[in-house]
């Protein structure tokens, strides 16, 4: 939506480059959206990967793909663990490897210097916004500063003939760990196959260590250093399941709610996401 609004506003003012990074455990419906934006909006969107350079103490830099050719069996993912380790949320280098660098990389190969960098967050996420550090970072926060909120997100939506298809609790990329648990083990649940390249990964890397680690081993990707199997024993006990909030154009607390749990929904905040900026 934010793509879609500064687009029709501003694309005869300003220069504008619109980036998406591919992991390659992306869902195959954030692919299709990404795709679809093009295609209903006319949004000029360069589509990147990571390419990892192995043996040398150097960043991720870009390859350039397409909704074709983008990479969806999670090998790009691999690789990025196979030098710095399996990431964590105490460890988040695959949001640095994956998305910040290449998309670094790219506007580099463009000679871009100087720019400004558009962030998505809404008016009613105010813990997210840190207005002092945009100004260091030359950042913006246009939905903010509009008001949009996560309700008129939805009427958007609610009018266009697309839509990401997607639950708010799977998120975009297969079982990332900064979910709460109560979203992870619903996704578990209802896709039990997200788990295998999950378990592949905890099996052939779990004791790669990240440069200058000291810790615990093998690593793992869930809070409270779980493993995979861990939480798939936990998914087959009663629990709650999350409950999909993005088509509510009520309101907060208007919509069908849980009841928060500490252990279930710990850490659930803003911090969940996986923001490259």
């Amino acid at each position: 939506m934010m793509a879609y609004l500064l687009w029709t506003r501003f694309k005869d003012q300003y220069e504008m480059i619109f980036v998406f990074a591919n992991t390659s455990r992306e869902k195959q419906e954030t692919l299709l959206f990404v795709h679809q934006l093009q295609v209903h909006f006319g949004l000029p969107i360069v589509w990147v990967q990571a390419v990892v350079h192995h043996g040398v103490r150097k960043s991720s830099t870009h390859e350039i793909v397409t909704y074709e050719t983008a990479c969806r069996d999670g090998s790009v993912f691999e690789e990025v663990i196979k030098k710095y380790g399996i990431p964590s949320t105490a460890i988040p280098h695959c949001t640095r490897e994956l998305k910040t660098n290449p998309i670094k990389s790219y506007a580099k190969s463009l000679g871009w210097t100087g720019y400004q960098t558009v962030i998505g967050y809404r008016a009613d996420e105010p813990k997210r916004v840190n207005l002092l550090a945009a100004q260091v970072k030359k950042q913006w926060y246009p939905l903010f500063e509009w008001g949009i909120r996560k309700p008129d997100v939805a009427v958007f939506w609610k009018k266009q003939v697309f839509d990401l298809l997607l639950a708010d609790y799977n998120g975009n990329c297969e079982l990332c760990p900064k979910k709460s648990k109560r979203k992870l083990l619903t996704q578990i649940v209802e896709k039990p196959e997200s788990v295998i390249w999950v378990l592949d990964m905890q099996n052939k890397h779990g004791m790669v260590a990240p440069l200058g680690y000291t810790g615990r081993l093998p690593m793992r990707f869930f809070r409270g250093w779980e493993s995979i199997q861990d939480l798939i024993a936990e998914s087959k006990l009663p629990f709650q399941r999350s409950v999909d909030q993005s088509m509510n154009t009520l309101g907060a607390g208007q919509g069908q709610q849980i009841e928060f749990d500490f252990e279930l929904d710990e850490q659930e905040s803003c911090a969940e996401s996986c923001e490259p900026f």
